[in-house]
């Protein structure tokens, strides 16, 4: 997986160098790849936040219970003494995923998830949610361990061996933008950035929804390429990068759909090329990850 996770690094900065592009919020075709797994929208009322009451109560309950559950497991230190490790570094959307291999091997048990999900927040690393993964054929017969529509297993055919594929579920124990079992939370990177995300509600228009992603994944960090490289040296950003960070976050604060806006799409036309190029490259591949194999026809990731 160490292995893949540098495969995954060292792309990221080739394909930046050598295929690069103008900025996202200036690509007319943008929105033609693969939004539509970028997750759907939900109810900002019932659906952005626990306790999810727009789910089934049997749901509801077994949320309540998995919290329990992980209860105790709320830094990195307690989840490894628990048997969870770190694998794949932080990736946008997700955070760290610590996991149990043993628990993964057990099968699909609603009180014991096989992963949990950590998010750098206020300068330290947070519980943000759990996830379910097991390996099997694509069109696998294991049921979904909630009753809500919304929760869907989507798989990773690289972490598997051949004709079998690794399926997963996120739970989100905070906000989420798009709903409870999101494969991707956009709201993560705005949070270890230390910026209010925007309105769930917005979400639910399309052109809303690109903004939002396309400024979550321009806020993400460089990541080293790979594991025992050395991160990026950090570059101060402009006075002008900063007075656009901070016009969203009063915007989003403020609840002010047309003030979010103007800021996001300044945010997004100030992004070097390579800053675009790698956001296009890093939602493209992580929003395809989302799928099922049968919605990629079968195309692994």
């Amino acid at each position: 997986m160490a292995r893949i996770a540098s495969i995954i690094g060292v792309t990221m900065a080739v394909v930046g160098i050598i295929a690069p592009r103008s900025a996202l919020s200036q690509t007319p075709d943008h929105a033609d790849q693969g939004h539509s797994h970028g997750g759907e929208a939900v109810s900002c009322t019932t659906l952005a936040s626990p306790p999810w009451s727009g789910l089934p109560e049997t749901d509801r309950l077994q949320f309540a219970a998995l919290q329990r559950t992980v209860s105790g497991l709320e830094t990195p230190e307690a989840a490894r003494a628990a048997g969870f490790n770190p694998a794949l570094g932080d990736i946008p959307g997700m955070g760290v995923h610590y996991v149990n291999s043993a628990r993964s091997r057990d099968g699909v048990k609603p009180g014991a998830p096989d992963h949990l999900l950590f998010v750098e927040i206020d300068g330290r690393e947070r519980l943000v949610g759990a996830a379910y993964a097991f390996v099997d054929v694509p069109a696998t017969e294991v049921p979904i361990p909630f009753q809500s529509d919304l929760a869907k297993w989507h798989d990773h055919p690289e972490f598997a061996g051949p004709d079998q594929t690794l399926h997963m579920l996120h739970t989100w124990f905070i906000p989420s933008s798009n709903g409870p079992f999101a494969g991707l939370n956009f709201w993560l990177p705005y949070l270890t950035a230390g910026i209010a995300p925007p309105s769930s509600c917005w979400m639910a228009d399309e052109a809303d929804a690109d903004r939002i992603r396309n400024v979550s994944f321009a806020l993400v960090p460089p990541r080293a390429l790979g594991r025992g490289q050395p991160a990026p040296p950090a570059t101060e950003p402009s006075a002008e990068r900063v007075e656009i960070l901070a016009a969203l976050d009063f915007a989003a604060r403020a609840v002010d759909h047309d003030a979010w806006v103007t800021a996001a799409d300044r945010f997004l036309s100030d992004l070097t090329v390579f800053e675009s190029t790698r956001v296009e490259f890093m939602l493209s591949r992580l929003m395809a990850a989302q799928m099922s194999s049968a919605e990629r026809g079968g195309v692994p990731n």
